[in-house]
């Protein structure tokens, strides 16, 4: 039976979760908390499946509290349970939590939302993908520039200025931000050549993004695999990203899910370099694979070995990390319909907008289709009535 630790101050909540919660009691064993404290102590003692923790707590509170908990129980799933919807407040959460839900909340959300975690943890931990990544030599490292912009970000006084000067330490990313500040993904009528102004239209989680997937980037080695065009991959993900946030916008989704969108969509390929860069030959064979008989990349990545860049990709973002919505789009890209989710999500953003990007830079015969689109997971969830004004969204992307 599953072991769900609750952990709130107020009382009232905590009671409205024991009758809320009750039906649950057949498949759950529950124990509720007011205060950290005593939370951490039974963890210790007893580990736990799932913590659900309020974020604005006395003494230890959320962020602190779940951290403990990742450090002593990393198998437990983490999940914010807030009615704190600030920026602030849902990045400290994003750095130490798998979900966040909104207070106040339904059985049937939290049963989703702890399903969907545990289904990434069980596709991560196929044996074919664990025994590629035990084969690779080296993953690229958290970049130091990220983390000290992830620093700045969550500090209580987080500065756009400050966040400006780490930025432009780096002057190639410095050239990414103004390029896509200044490009038709903005519509601006004028040009910003100045770093603080392009930050601020950005917003920190666009540049957080940018700063993250432009110095993965920057770590490849281009001379691994000279038939291979790390331009093109950089320019896909560019307009990947583009078409995911147009279409989670276009959606009426949440910011949260938006920004979830815009970054997976920018590493959506990140296993790709993770692959060439230390399996060089190998990838020689996959490329030709795909040129001789057309089949998708990801297919022939299996073929030769046993596992595609998605999943690479997404068990690279979760050791440095990354959120689990983050991480789970990353993970389904090509293949949502695996995912447990329903409902609009980041995974819907970055596998439609993945496919129309790949549509536009490579135009085929005047078609109504897209390649690689995964129609039984668009009739599923209802989104092929919208899929004509997704990709009307995307042109000018």
């Amino acid at each position: 039976m599953r072991r769900v630790v609750f952990v709130d101050d107020a009382p009232e909540i905590l009671k409205h979760l024991q009758r809320t919660l009750a039906p649950m009691q057949s498949e759950w064993t529950m124990q509720f908390f007011p205060s950290a404290t005593p939370a951490l102590a039974a963890i210790r003692e007893t580990p736990c499946d799932v913590v659900v923790s309020d974020m604005t707590m006395p003494g230890m509170d959320g962020a602190q509290f779940l951290g403990e908990v990742r450090t002593v129980c990393p198998q437990t799933i983490r999940i914010v349970l807030s009615g704190d919807q600030s920026p602030a407040n849902y990045v400290r959460s994003a750095s130490i939590a798998h979900r966040f839900l909104r207070k106040p909340f339904d059985v049937a959300t939290l049963k989703a939302t702890i399903g969907q975690a545990e289904a990434l943890r069980t596709m991560l931990a196929d044996p074919a993908l664990r025994s590629l990544v035990n084969e690779i030599k080296t993953l690229p490292s958290l970049p130091s520039i990220y983390q000290e912009l992830m620093q700045e970000m969550q500090a209580p006084q987080a500065s756009l200025k400050k966040a400006a000067r780490i930025v432009a330490k780096d002057l190639g990313m410095v050239t990414k931000i103004l390029q896509l500040v200044n490009s038709a993904f903005f519509g601006l009528r004028t040009y910003v050549s100045d770093p603080e102004q392009a930050v601020a239209l950005l917003g920190f989680d666009a540049v957080k993004s940018l700063v993250l997937s432009s110095q993965v980037f920057a770590q490849f080695d281009q001379a691994q695999l000279p038939s291979f065009s790390l331009e093109a991959l950089w320019r896909h993900a560019m307009l990947a990203c583009a078409c995911a946030r147009r279409i989670a916008k276009g959606a009426g989704a949440s910011q949260p899910v938006m920004d979830e969108a815009f970054t997976a969509a920018l590493l959506h390929d990140v296993g790709v370099l993770v692959l060439v860069a230390n399996r060089p030959a190998d990838y020689a064979r996959v490329l030709e694979l795909v040129r001789t008989t057309q089949v998708p990349d990801w297919a022939a990545e299996r073929e030769v070995f046993g596992a595609d860049h998605a999943h690479v990709g997404a068990y690279l973002l979760g050791i440095w990390g990354l959120g689990d919505g983050i991480v789970e789009a990353v993970a389904f890209h090509h293949h949502p319909a695996d995912c447990q989710a329903s409902g609009f999500c980041a995974v819907t953003a970055v596998h439609v907008g993945d496919a129309i990007a790949e549509a536009q830079a490579h135009p085929g015969p005047v078609s109504s289709d897209v390649p690689g689109l995964d129609q039984s997971y668009l009739t599923r969830e209802n989104f092929l009535p919208q899929l004509a004004s997704w990709r009307e969204l995307c042109a000018a992307a």
